[in-house]
Formats: C-alpha cells, structure tokens, sequence
C-alpha cells in the first residue's frame, strides 16, 4: 500500500486539515566525545566526522535513517531520550546536558530561546532551508526559523479497541466517563499539557481557562477517572493499545496509526469536544560540542527523501517541500499517515503557551493530580 498524505498548513489548522508525524527508535546514551572544529566564517559546514549528540522523545526516530545518515555523511547519531517536553527542558537548564541537537516542542520552544539555551542558526539561509514549507516559516514561537528546524506536527486523540469497547467514543467526554468494558485497561499520557487541556475540554472549557473554578472540575474529574486508568505514560502506547493491555487510550497520531497496522480493530478519534495540536522541531544547544555535525544533520533531515524515510517510519507528517512524491515512492505498511478532514480540523486549537499565571494553575493541579 502507498503513501497518501498531504502536507498540512499549521497556522491554518482550524480550518483546514493538519498532518504530522511521529518517529521511534531504540534509544542508546549519547556518549561524550571530542569536540569538532567549526567550519570557517561562519560558513555552511560541507562535510563531518566523528558523532552528533540527539536529545529526542522515545521512539521517535527512524533507525534506518541514521544509519543512511552515517553512509552519507560518515557522522554516528547517538540518541538519548525522555518521555516529554518538562523533562527535556528541565534537564537541558540545569547546565549539565551533553547534547548537540535536541527536539524541541513548540510550546517550549519560546522559553528555551528567550533564556539562552539554544543556537541561533538562521535555518533558512541554510542549503536546504528553502524546502521547509512557507507556512512553517513564520510561526509564533521562531518567526523566521532563527533557531528550529521543523520536525513533526502533534495531535492528541483518543484510540480504542472496538473488539472490547462497544460504546461509541467521540470526545474527551466519553473517554473520561470510561466505559465499562475499559476500566482498568486505559491509558493516558504522561504529558501535562495535553492531559490538563483534553480534561479541560471534557468538561466544557478552554485551554489556558483563566477562570479557577474550571480547574477545580477539571481536578475533579481527572481524579474521579483515576482509578480506572492501567498506566499514565508517554512511553509504550503503541505496542499496549495494539497487545491488548490498554482497550482505550489517549494516543498521538502517529502512535496510533503504528498500532492500528498491529490490530485492525483500534478506531482513532479526533475529540468533537477538542484536541490540541502541537509540533516539534530539532535545535542546536548553545552548549553544543559538535554544531557543525548537528548543522549537517538538521539540513540532511530537511531533504524530502529524507524526511520521507523517516515520516514513513514514525507516521507524523512532515512540512518540507517535496515530501509527498518521496513518500509515494514507500510501502506504508498498512499504517497510513492521519489526516483530519476538514470538519475535525474545526475542533483543532493550537497548543501555544499559556500564560505565567495560567501556567501555575496547570503545575498546581498536575501535581495533586499525579501525587
């Protein structure tokens, strides 16, 4: 079966559909190593040696394309991992991380930037910084591409085994009333954002609500949900959704589709009530040993044949110019790329930050929420 997946346009997600993609690998421990000479002037580095250090979500990554990467380029990708975009920007702060490149969620993109710990790289001026699709160019957290390339667009959803489950399940709603069938096989992400908002929504507010009273509901019902949930973790979605050991599960797109190719009874939703999208992008750390080797490898990832390689494998799409006739080219596995038509796009909401004070509030009931 082939490819069929158009690439989406981010800023217009509400209106009309949106792509994306997820990748997955085995992670193995960056390992230090010397650091490399900079190319001269400040010019586009034309060749590498020696490793470039990544910082990635788990299983996000497509083995196959860093072993191409290693071929053509004679650079090994070391990969370390963490479950979500707190942990990564919680370790990256602390002045301690030994990473060159790093995935960056957009919702954090913002505050790694404004505090110093990310490169500056004017992607754009790069050799294939014009394949990145011009509505990816201007976003809101790195108008211009000064510092991120993109890598992925999210979309939080739910999945559910229709074997199991016999009640239809179309928003936030149903899931957190957790059918009878489900209880005590259900899944939720470990992901505070995407967590406190679907609740948010289930129970008929915003995102970034600035009214407290709906964070208390929203408390209310995360800890009514509770003891029906198996496991809250970012970590092994696919392979527990299509095993059998979750029936219902709060499932990112591309996770889901690579379970669906497992079991073909799993039914995806995109929440009539709402579902937040995000994207994430690769940076360079300011603390970087290797640049250049990082440089190399974040314009390699924006070759269409690349980016297809790698979107065939994690099920996300990608906005880079080209890549739909590359993925064309590829046998999807039975796990097609996700794409919301046109009236799901409606119930999209752009998962941009919110404010200081609203952050609060999330930290406050993450934290009586998880203990």
């Amino acid at each position: 079966m082939k490819n069929s997946v158009r690439t989406p346009v981010y800023r217009t997600v509400a209106a009309a559909a949106a792509a994306a993609l997820l990748l997955g690998t085995a992670a193995c421990s960056a390992g230090p190593a010397s650091p490399e000479k900079p190319a001269a002037d400040g010019a586009f580095p034309t060749e590498g040696s020696g490793v470039v250090n990544l910082f990635n979500f788990t299983n996000y990554i497509n083995p196959e394309t860093l072993e191409k990467f290693t071929e053509e380029t004679g650079i090994k990708v070391n990969v370390d991992t963490f479950s979500s975009a707190e942990e990564m920007v919680a370790k990256i702060k602390t002045g301690s991380a030994t990473y060159d490149v790093v995935t960056v969620s957009d919702y954090v993109a913002e505050d790694l930037i404004s505090s110093g710990q990310l490169l500056e790289i004017d992607a754009q001026a790069w050799p294939n910084g014009s394949n990145i699709e011009d509505d990816f160019v201007g976003v809101y957290f790195d108008d211009g591409r000064k510092y991120t390339t993109p890598y992925a667009i999210i979309y939080d959803g739910i999945g559910y085994d229709t074997s199991v489950v016999s009640e239809s399940i179309t928003s936030w709603a149903d899931y957190f009333s957790a059918p009878q069938e489900a209880r005590g096989k259900i899944g939720l992400h470990d992901d505070q954002n995407f967590v406190i908002d679907a609740a948010l929504y289930a129970t008929g507010a915003e995102r970034c609500s600035v009214d407290g009273a709906d964070y208390e509901k929203a408390l209310d019902l995360l800890n009514d949900f509770s003891p029906n949930i198996k496991i809250i973790s970012s970590d092994g979605t696919i392979d527990r959704l299509a095993g059998g050991e979750t029936v219902l599960s709060s499932m990112w797109n591309g996770s889901f589709a690579r379970a669906k190719a497992q079991n073909t009874d799993l039914q995806y939703v995109l929440p009539t009530d709402g579902f937040s999208v995000a994207g994430d992008n690769l940076s360079i750390l300011k603390n970087a040993q290797n640049p250049d080797n990082a440089k190399i490898f974040m314009n390699w990832m924006l070759d269409p044949a690349n980016a297809a390689m790698n979107s065939n494998y994690i099920k996300y799409s990608v906005p880079v110019k080209g890549i739909e006739e590359e993925l064309a080219k590829l046998d999807d596995g039975g796990a097609t790329v996700i794409v919301p038509t046109a009236d799901e796009s409606k119930n999209a909401v752009i998962q941009e930050p919110c404010s200081p004070e609203v952050k609060e509030q999330y930290d406050k009931l993450w934290t009586m929420f998880k203990g």
